[in-house]
């Protein structure tokens, strides 16, 4: 009896668990539930769309997580950065300096805005390839120390329908208020 009662409590927990520590694969942590990305600062909800986690394949020296549809993974992505930055650094400030550098790039600003997301101050930026037939949509936050771009990517002509997923993960970002365990130990003060 005491085996059966021990399993029946024992085995809801297993059940949730992820098969290999330090995976996403947990039911607790799929990115529908908004908790995949806890560890980097932010959480992140994809419900209601069909974008997953795509793995990269390109070695990068920017932190980067990319999203794109189950069903056709080859057209629209949103891809997230974060940056540290200094905590007196304003938005306006940070973003002016690199969109600048935008039409050498080979991209024209459509337009760039303002705007507040889930209590944190925001400027979302729509550009377009002058050389490519892509379109872009960029949505920058800063809180305190940490500033985090999702930019949000497709062919013209499938941008709009890209559009409607992006914006519904991209609504979904907040700040977490837990630190990461490289912060705690930044924060930490030394024991006397």
């Amino acid at each position: 009896m005491r085996y059966l009662l021990s399993l029946l409590i024992y085995l809801p927990f297993v059940a949730m668990a992820a098969p290999y520590p330090a995976t996403s694969s947990s039911a607790l942590t799929t990115p529908e539930k908004g908790l995949y990305f806890l560890h980097k600062g932010f959480t992140l909800k994809t419900e209601g769309t069909d974008w997953v986690p795509v793995s990269n394949s390109e070695q990068s020296l920017l932190d980067t997580v990319r999203f794109s549809s189950k069903e056709s993974p080859q057209n629209g992505s949103l891809s997230i950065r974060t940056d540290k930055v200094a905590k007196n650094a304003s938005l306006e400030l940070y973003t002016r300096k690199w969109m600048r550098d935008y039409p050498n790039y080979g991209f024209e600003v459509i337009s760039a805005k303002n705007f507040n997301l889930n209590g944190s101050p925001a400027l979302v930026v729509d550009m377009l390839s002058r050389t490519k037939n892509k379109q872009i949509r960029q949505v920058i936050l800063k809180n305190e120390d940490r500033v985090a771009i999702m930019t949000c990517l497709d062919d013209k002509k499938n941008f709009s329908k890209s559009l409607q997923s992006c914006n519904q993960i991209m609504k979904s970002f907040a700040w977490s208020s837990q630190q990461t365990p490289s912060e705690k130990s930044e924060t930490a003060q030394p024991v006397q």
